[in-house]
């Protein structure tokens, strides 16, 4: 992350993302021993809560289970005392009916033999067992059990009817039926049981609604879409979150009042404590989050604090080393806040910049210096060679021999191209570079108008930068060729005398030169050559230049003309620090 303008910007090979890596990997055991035990010790949690939910929902329920225990001991009591007296059916009727007077809390009460036979009832009224389903049922399936009877045919309102077996001789003789009003049961919220209790249920083995603290109507939405209530029955006590008929989620807790008889359901809300602990995703959310939010602080404090410390400090200094390769600014003093360490080398690097200004203004100078001490040179040899010229020039006039004026002439022009590559030296910024192109032109105007003939010179040079070492060869060359070319020169088809300088780039660093002129092609040859071999000082000049140039020269007759050429590759300066600068020799016959 670096801090230009407030923003952080990550980089994947930087310091702060290198930090975060190898903090990272040193966390990953904390994290994963943090993983474990926050998930078992949120599974302890839930453990504990789905306990603390069955425990108050048993204490909720505890009125419904003593009112259905109360009548299955009624109902055994009944089955004991008048079970062996059934025969005096007015007898049983009216010791029933004196029970229910003395035991208030019940609104009917029967015996039932093995068979289906209504032996008595409370009430000394015919019943036959074809009139109740529930009763014919009870034939089949004989067993301890309970039902809801919204419509009791003999109260005519709510009851709970329990039917418990009693037998004779250790085996079964029949059942006995004990009415509980449901007005009875407790209604509405206890007091004792928190504020998010929605709802409380009992349920019959066979998974139908015994009672209820609301109307039934609305205890419908609040039951689990998805599960069988039956299921609940002679399973062990439990929590567990599920989606209730009307969409939410909602936790219950089932707690057995009479096992295999009479079940409980609490409802709970999702906000209880307790019950947040079950809720569907809590526990991986608390598990995984922890580890995260361990490894999110811990690096943040390690990156802060060594953003503060190193970062920071580090990008200022390299704002500052860019500054100074830029623009040569020496920054402003150190921050003093900086660790003493990278203190150090910010005065190092200060050091460094003050050590490197100096010595490049000692450079300069040097350079500047030497400059200028070339450029005399170079101007104190062109003036030299001028005088030379001059004086050559003053010999011509005296002479009488007409070869030896022509010797002394090819001799002045040769000094003159060499006092026209030193003038084109000093007066060029870059001495380690020259002009190739600017410099031919320069030596062919000088000589054509010297020469002052009827032959028409042209050049076509491209500005070509080139060494010295190699400047000087090719104007020496161009020089020999240019004179030849005027010497030899003859009309051309159209019946002009011309001469055609070119110098041009090649690919790969390379330079072609050639020098064309018009003439009868044959003639030309012949008059250049002698016996196959070149005859003449400056043809002998022409290849001892080409060899310094490291080309090979190329040179014969043409359509209409005669060509000199060479092709050679741009060498690059080298400076030599050892010596000033490199005069190139003019060869030795």
């Amino acid at each position: 992350m670096t801090g230009t303008a407030g923003v952080w910007r990550l980089r994947p090979t930087g310091l702060a993302a290198r930090i975060i890596l190898f903090l990272s990997l040193a966390l990953v055991p904390i994290g994963v021993v943090a993983y474990f035990q926050t998930t078992k010790l949120a599974e302890e949690t839930r453990l504990r809560s789905q306990l603390s939910l069955v425990a108050l929902t048993e204490a909720a329920a505890l009125g419904e289970r003593e009112t259905i225990l109360r009548a299955q001991g009624g109902a055994q009591a009944i089955g004991a005392t008048l079970g062996q007296s059934l025969g005096d059916r007015a007898d049983c009727s009216r010791r029933l009916a004196s029970y229910l007077t003395a035991s208030p809390g019940y609104s009917f009460a029967a015996i039932m033999t093995r068979d289906g036979t209504i032996v008595c009832n409370s009430m000394a009224i015919e019943m036959r067992i074809e009139d109740y389903p529930r009763l014919a049922q009870l034939v089949d399936t004989p067993g301890a059990t309970a039902w809801l009877n919204p419509q009791g045919p003999m109260s005519g309102r709510s009851v709970i009817v329990v039917a418990q077996p009693f037998f004779l001789s250790g085996a079964l003789a029949g059942h006995v039926l004990l009415s509980v009003p449901s007005t009875l049961l407790p209604r509405g919220q206890n007091t004792e049981v928190p504020a998010d209790f929605e709802e409380l249920i009992t349920i019959n083995e066979n998974g139908e609604i015994l009672s209820a603290r609301d109307e039934f109507a609305q205890v419908e939405d609040l039951l689990p879409a998805d599960l069988d209530l039956q299921s609940l029955i002679g399973a062990k006590p439990q929590s567990f979150a599920a989606r209730s008929a009307d969409g939410e989620t909602r936790v219950y807790a089932s707690a057995p009042l009479v096992p295999g008889m009479i079940h409980a359901l609490g409802i709970w809300s999702p906000q209880n404590a307790e019950a947040q602990a079950i809720s569907v995703g809590g526990l991986a959310m608390v598990a995984v989050a922890l580890p995260l939010l361990m490894w999110a602080a811990s690096v943040v404090v390690a990156f802060l604090a060594v953003n503060r410390l190193v970062i920071r400090h580090i990008h200022r200094l390299s704002r500052r080393m860019r500054a100074f390769a830029l623009s040569r600014r020496v920054p402003d003093a150190r921050d003093g806040a900086m660790p003493a360490e990278l203190a150090d080398m910010e005065d190092d690097f200060l050091d460094m910049a003050d050590a490197i200004l100096r010595d490049e203004a000692l450079q300069e100078n040097a350079l500047r210096e030497k400059t200028i001490l070339l450029k005399e040179v170079h101007h104190r040899v062109k003036n030299n060679l001028q005088l030379i010229s001059s004086i050559m020039n003053m010999q011509i006039r005296q002479s009488r021999n007409d070869e030896t004026r022509a010797i002394l002439h090819r001799l002045q022009d040769r000094v003159r191209s060499l006092a026209t590559i030193h003038r084109n030296l000093y007066q060029t910024e870059d001495l380690g570079h020259v002009n190739a192109g600017v410099l031919l032109k320069d030596m062919v105007a000088q000589m054509s108008q010297v020469a002052n003939s009827d032959t028409d010179v042209s050049v076509d040079a491209e500005d070509i930068e080139a060494v010295p070492d190699q400047a000087v060869p090719l104007s020496l060359l161009t020089a020999e060729a240019l004179t030849n070319a005027t010497k030899y020169a003859g009309p051309g088809a159209d019946g002009r005398i011309a001469v055609r300088v070119v110098l041009r780039r090649e690919p790969g660093r390379r330079a072609l030169l050639e020098v064309v002129n018009t003439g009868d092609s044959e003639a030309v040859a012949q008059e250049r050559r002698f016996d196959g071999e070149p005859a003449g000082l400056g043809s002998k000049l022409m290849q001892a230049f080409a060899m310094q140039l490291g080309g090979q020269l190329e040179q014969g007759p043409v359509a209409d003309g005669y060509r000199v050429a060479i092709r050679f590759a741009l060498e690059e300066f080298i400076p030599d620090p050892s010596v000033p600068d490199k005069v190139p020799n003019v060869p030795n016959f």
